[in-house]
């Protein structure tokens, strides 16, 4: 029984160490004519099935609602609740809709009044764009921890000001970043 014993632990010890020669056997190549000749892949007919139709272009997602995304999350369905969380990170917005004016340099973007983001665009020394409310905008730019005071971005209205304070998060975008369409 202690020679049964004694040769499984032999094998134990040289079963990983065999193992590891003959792959890296099979994995390296000489040069030396030994290897498998490369043939002439051969061609099948296919029939590929998408899984999902592609949006439109230029359309932003086919049910024509905008996005706020954060890599692949989409934020916009959190813009009632506190977003301070994911900042600083850069964000997003497609076919979004101009919900509201907050300022000349400044609007409010969303699907709706309830589901919006403020958004600040940095001039950079040029003329604010004119923006008009019910415009789609696309940008891309940094999602800010809010200051403690609303007003320092420009927010006056009791309902803007409860909603940054709520979302405690705002958008910073450079001017040339904020497509309107």
């Amino acid at each position: 029984m202690t020679e049964a014993m004694s040769a499984t632990r032999r094998l134990r010890t040289v079963a990983p160490l065999a193992l590891v020669v003959v792959l890296a056997a099979a994995c390296g190549d000489d040069n030396k004519g030994t290897a498998t000749p490369k043939t002439p892949p051969t061609t099948t007919a296919a029939t590929v099935i998408p899984t999902k139709p592609a949006p439109p272009s230029g359309r932003g997602n086919a049910a024509g609602k905008g996005k706020l995304l954060m890599g692949k999350r989409n934020l916009l369905p959190l813009l009632t609740s506190r977003i301070r969380r994911f900042a600083p990170t850069q964000v997003e917005g497609t076919s979004l809709k101009v919900v509201a004016l907050a300022g000349p340099t400044s609007f409010w973007a969303g699907n709706s009044r309830k589901q919006r983001i403020l958004v600040t665009m940095r001039l950079k020394g040029g003329k604010p764009p004119k923006i008009t409310v019910g415009q789609k905008v696309s940008f891309v730019g940094l999602l800010s921890v809010a200051p403690a005071t609303a007003g320092a971005l420009g927010v006056r209205k009791p309902a803007d000001t409860t909603l940054l304070e709520t979302q405690g998060a705002y958008v910073d975008a450079s001017a040339a970043d904020v497509k309107l369409r």
